[in-house]
């Protein structure tokens, strides 16, 4: 009989999720092998990763689940039955809310904010995504909090107007009059409105016919910058860049800042590693994402994520103390070496294989396991699955991504994940041949 018993439901639901000899167990009799239900696995894996509290509905749920697979563990040396009769549970149940509400209010810095929150409804969510991606906004203007259930928005004309006119079509209630006062003064200053442009005046940008949210936020944020990087910015606005051309002291990072692109492919056949790392040292795009697909088990992928690691260090880079790990890379154990029942975190490597690859690995490892923290110097972090609890905590913006490592070109994960790498600012492609792409509007990507 096992003496660590688990105390809550949610401990209960994490064992039964990510043991796998509840769900196959070759050695099992007929006696204690249960053959699960088809949809059960996905179902018990969807509860345990859940970033956020349950919901009453959820916990109940999880409660019917783990009483069909009593005898389970009971078998295993587990009798959860006292749990199960009288349940405990980690956190408080969480409360959806089913009303609509759209308020404008500032933060701490002080900054005009649009806060819209309401219950599921497709419909609004395609209309606020469409904001985003037709309308262009910057990187990390929206934002969406999973848990309060909530959308965040830097105000601007922009967004002020266009969620102003979702709230009134969808019966959103309106904290005060604030909002509908800004779309009234918006809507008079949509006549004679004339696109924003750009061009360069004694080496520095300038903008043309902006509006003054648009102008204030460039002062505050990009005015000091240097020229290369605020043409770099323009395409984040929909500006074009032609008629401006900025010298650059790397090939990558004249083509990045003067594409009005947001998602670029470089092609490894013509450029390498390192001269990728300068242009993006040069742009400063850091703090840079890099997602990971695949458990990096191969020469090859171990090879190529060691040149990158190597590149960051040709230009500065602390590959220690800059650099944070969202995921662990498996200890690499020889054959020979591991015992009959192996930890599931260990990689088996053949016995012939080479020693350099072998510490390489091993290497990575102990990187993976000791850097996890984020902070103002982090530059680059490494992500697989999902958004890291570090990243969340720190409050860090990331500027860019860049796809390379662990074979793909879109890696996988969370929806939460992949909606943040698709609205950075730049998002970069490497590898040997282009990418397939959508062939509309911001969401093609183009040959660098």
């Amino acid at each position: 009989m096992h003496t660590d018993m688990p105390k809550t439901i949610n401990e209960a639901l994490k064992i039964l999720a990510y043991n796998d000899y509840f769900w196959s167990d070759p050695l099992s009799t007929q006696k204690t092998h249960i053959k699960p239900h088809p949809k059960d696995y996905d179902t018990v894996r969807s509860l345990a990763e859940s970033q956020y509290a349950w919901t009453e509905k959820q916990a109940r749920l999880a409660l019917v689940i783990l009483k069909r697979y009593l005898t389970k563990f009971q078998s295993h040396g587990m009798d959860i039955k006292k749990l199960l009769d009288n349940p405990v549970y980690e956190d408080n149940f969480r409360v959806i809310s089913f009303d609509k509400s759209i308020e404008k209010f500032q933060d701490d810095d002080g900054v005009d904010m649009i806060e819209l929150r309401f219950p599921y409804n497709k419909k609004i969510i395609q209309l606020i995504r469409c904001i985003k991606d037709k309308r262009d906004l910057p990187g990390m203007y929206a934002m969406y909090d999973g848990e309060a259930k909530k959308w965040t928005f830097i105000h601007s004309d922009v967004t002020a107007y266009y969620l102003t006119l979702i709230a009134v079509r969808y019966d959103f209630k309106f904290m005060d009059d604030s909002l509908l006062n800004d779309y009234e003064e918006i809507k008079q200053g949509i006549i004679g409105h004339r696109k924003p442009t750009a061009r360069l005046v004694d080496g520095e940008v300038t903008l043309i016919n902006a509006p003054e949210s648009l102008q204030d936020y460039w002062d505050q944020n990009l005015k000091n910058k240097t020229a290369l990087e605020q043409v770099d910015s323009l395409k984040n606005f929909d500006i074009a860049t032609n008629g401006i051309s900025i010298t650059a002291e790397t090939t990558i990072g004249h083509k990045v800042a003067h594409n009005n692109y947001h998602k670029l492919w470089i092609d490894s056949t013509v450029f390498s590693k390192k001269e990728v790392v300068m242009g993006l040292v040069e742009l400063n795009c850091f703090p840079l994402m890099m997602p990971v697909s695949g458990e990096m088990d191969t020469k090859e992928e171990v090879k190529e994520f060691w040149e990158w690691m190597n590149a960051f260090k040709s230009q500065g880079i602390d590959i220690l103390t800059q650099c944070s790990w969202g995921f662990d890379v498996k200890e690499p154990v020889y054959m020979k070496d591991v015992e009959k029942n192996h930890n599931q975190r260990q990689m088996m490597i053949n016995n012939n294989t080479s020693r350099e690859f072998f510490e390489t690995l091993f290497e990575l490892h102990q990187m993976s396991k000791q850097f996890k923290f984020i902070n103002e110097d982090t530059k680059i972090m490494f992500v697989r699955n999902r958004i890291p609890r570090a990243m969340i905590k720190s409050k860090i913006k990331p500027k860019a991504s860049l796809v390379t490592l662990g074979g793909g070109y879109y890696a996988t994960g969370t929806d939460n994940l992949k909606r943040l790498l698709e609205n950075l600012p730049k998002k970069l492609y490497y590898s040997n041949h282009q990418p397939s792409s959508w062939d509309w509007h911001s969401h093609i990507i183009v040959k660098l």
